[in-house]
């Protein structure tokens, strides 16, 4: 579809979008992969991390936003619903103000009805369908030992201090792992 749009003249492009009702439009903002660069969507076929570079403004928490979507909801392609997911940022307070709250975040990344639940006490997103994302900070490596996750996306890995944080990741993450290491 992001093809035959671009086709358009941008007169074209007004035409058609104008013709949306309001309902048409909501539900043409939900399909992140229309508008996605291909630098934003996962790479074709099997992988088991997924390595986003790119400047400010290169839709890199956005990305990582829709790709844990598409996991809970279990539209990525060739996947069922994920769970547990690991979000780890540099610290607390960037994973809750940009990976879950930002404008680009996990929240905004979801239509009304179908956002998660976001218990900050706990550190945690829950999904209607049981799916659980769970927070941590990179200035906490330790806090990663023990659970085991079905995926994980790291914000921001070359602002992490400590190097063993990447390490304690692998360690965490269960037999078949996806992950995105996301950074400028």
């Amino acid at each position: 579809m992001r093809a035959n749009l671009k086709r358009l003249s941008p007169e074209e492009q007004q035409r058609y979008l104008a013709s949306l009702d309001a309902r048409e439009i909501e539900a043409l903002e939900k399909f992140w992969r229309v508008f996605a660069h291909g630098h934003q969507t996962p790479p074709d076929g099997p992988w088991s991390i997924w390595l986003l570079l790119g400047g400010r403004g290169a839709g890199k928490t956005r990305s990582g936003a829709e790709w844990v979507r598409e996991l809970a909801q279990g539209l990525a392609p060739n996947a069922e619903k994920v769970s547990p997911i690991a979000l780890i940022g540099e610290t607390e307070h960037d994973v809750r103000e940009v990976m879950i709250e930002g404008v680009s975040g996990i929240l905004a990344a979801h239509g009304r009805n179908e956002r998660p639940t976001w218990i900050p006490s706990r550190r945690r997103l829950e999904w209607s369908s049981g799916v659980v994302a769970q927070t941590f900070s990179a200035e906490d490596p330790d806090s990663l030992r023990g659970p085991q996750f079905a995926a994980a996306w790291c914000d921001e890995i070359a602002k992490w201090r400590h190097d063993e944080t990447a390490l304690t990741l692998l360690n965490a993450i269960g037999a078949d792992p996806a992950v995105i290491l996301a950074s400028e």
